[in-house]
């Protein structure tokens, strides 16, 4: 993988800079259409909150930084973890990768077409033949290095509230699934909100009469009110 950053890190940065030969304006512009369009892909997917339980308007602040320096990274190094659905998810990490690629060769071209210097357009290609055939070399390599069974998270659409529901309710303990539920946005579990609360009433008592290692009072903090058997509190139904 360090041969594979390297190489996308070389890419990204060489598109960057033959964009700003042509104007900082054009490099500008290519910075942001890429980070306007995957915003624009979160949000329409549903897919926009972070996964951290901040609350209130303060998950909007986190939720743009989160996105934004996720996109950033993945562009710049391709790291794969960042496929994790809860960060860049498996099919914008291949796509990304690809429109990193591709972008090398259109902005020669348009340099080459718009300034034509013959040295920097010679010198610029011969980069881009090292550069493209090794990355995918590379890549080829990792693929037939790991398991087949995780070629499939490479192109897979699952959103981080997908996956913070199926992971909620295939939680084999209450520790597993309060993790990913008291311990997430609410904003990733509101479609299962009344699962949830029945999950809490069902095991209660038994919680506080075991008092397990994870339930602790931080967690206990978490728990809204009205999940609480006995507690007067009237319902507080969540809108994301």
């Amino acid at each position: 993988m360090l041969f594979i950053g390297a190489g996308m890190l070389l890419i990204r940065c060489l598109t960057i800079v033959i964009l700003g030969l042509l104007g900082r304006s054009w490099a500008f512009a290519y910075i942001g259409i890429d980070l306007s369009l995957y915003l624009a892909v979160k949000t329409l997917r549903g897919d926009f909150w972070y996964w951290i339980p901040l609350g209130g308007r303060t998950e909007i602040v986190s939720s743009v930084v989160a996105r934004v320096v996720a996109k950033i990274v993945t562009d710049f190094t391709s790291i794969v973890q960042f496929r994790n659905p809860n960060e860049v998810g498996g099919f914008y990490w291949t796509l990304g990768s690809i429109l990193t690629m591709a972008s090398l060769p259109v902005s020669i071209i348009m340099y080459q077409t718009q300034v034509g210097k013959e040295r920097v357009v010679s010198l610029v290609w011969k980069l881009f033949y090292i550069l493209l055939p090794s990355t995918l070399v590379m890549l080829a390599v990792f693929f037939q290095s790991i398991q087949k069974k995780y070629w499939k998270t490479f192109v897979s659409t699952e959103r981080a509230k997908d996956m913070t529901i199926r992971c909620f309710r295939e939680g084999e303990d209450d520790a597993v699934k309060a993790h990913y539920s008291l311990k997430r946005s609410k904003r990733h579990w509101a479609s299962i909100e009344e699962e949830v609360k029945r999950w809490v009433e069902a095991n209660w008592r038994n919680w506080k009469e075991e008092r397990p290692k994870w339930f602790d009072e931080n967690m206990q903090a978490k728990i809204p009110l009205e999940f609480i058997p006995g507690t007067l509190s009237p319902p507080k139904h969540f809108h994301p």
